[in-house]
């Protein structure tokens, strides 16, 4: 018997990650396993889907109809997993981007994770994939050291560079790994990302930020060299937090526009 797994997200959220490292812990603990990517050529900030499918006999065909789990981790994935699911399906989500309200209702249960609240408050965000990927682990009864050697084996480059990050994310593999689901009162989604844009304007300059664009990685701040951008309170794209500009001290030098990989941040003077 094999088990059909569908996962959804946000392009550049870590969902390919997750994806990758079970499929490797799968095979390295003795299964037959297949293992899919879907995205587009835009992949960032939009719908990434990856189809698995683990088990005991050779697998033939490696997509499906339907799934056995559906993984889903943010809103907007939503509408790419409704085609795979019916009432032999079990869902799990990040309850805290997600309200079970949105979900299909014929389903053979909701599984509530809430990652990203996780993440955020207890860890750093950048690790709520690999929460995640530790629940999976337990969920599909993966030997726990082989688990985590398929997240070496996805990650170990930047475990090398940087033995803090392998720290992290150990620590959220755990925590993932014991957490029990959530299955009557979810986390209320309150990490949603916001969807329009933000206009600032004083001190004769104009700040636009772009959160359906922005990811939370802070190099306009790193980059601003009067100390104008802190972190908000408002959520990017990946329910991380976007920067704010203080126009006081802004001189509107470009800095921010320049260095930001996603366009999600400019400010321009207004005489």
């Amino acid at each position: 018997m094999s088990i059909k797994i569908l996962l959804a997200g946000e392009g550049g959220q870590g969902i390919q990650t997750i994806a990758k490292s079970l499929s490797k812990s799968a095979v390295t603990a003795g299964f037959e396993c297949s293992y899919i990517p879907s995205f587009g050529v835009e992949q960032r900030g939009t719908p990434s889907i990856a189809f698995l499918i683990i088990g005991r006999k050779e697998i033939r065909y490696p997509r499906f109809e339907k799934a056995d789990y559906v993984i889903v981790l943010q809103k907007r994935a939503i509408k790419a997993i409704k085609s795979f699911v019916d009432e032999k399906t079990k869902i799990i989500f990040d309850s805290s981007t997600i309200s079970a309200k949105a979900l299909p209702e014929t389903t053979a249960g909701l599984f509530g994770i809430p990652a990203t609240k996780i993440a955020y408050e207890k860890m750093i965000p950048k690790v709520f994939n690999v929460l995640v990927l530790g629940k999976l682990t337990d969920v599909f009864n993966i030997d726990y050291d082989l688990a985590w050697s398929g997240v070496v084996a996805s990650l170990g480059k930047k475990f090398q560079a940087n033995k803090t990050i392998e720290e992290k994310n150990r620590e959220a593999f755990d925590f993932g790994r014991h957490f029990v689901f959530e299955v009557a009162n979810f986390t209320k989604p309150a990490y949603v990302p916001s969807t329009k844009q933000i206009t600032t304007i004083g001190h004769h300059k104009k700040a636009e930020i772009i959160p359906a664009r922005c990811k939370g990685c802070g190099i306009c701040i790193a980059k601003c060299p009067v100390g104008a951008l802190k972190y908000s309170d408002e959520l990017g794209v990946y329910a991380t937090p976007i920067p704010e500009v203080d126009l006081e001290k802004c001189i509107a030098c470009g800095n921010c526009f320049r260095f930001c990989p996603d366009a999600a941040i400019k400010v321009e003077k207004t005489d």
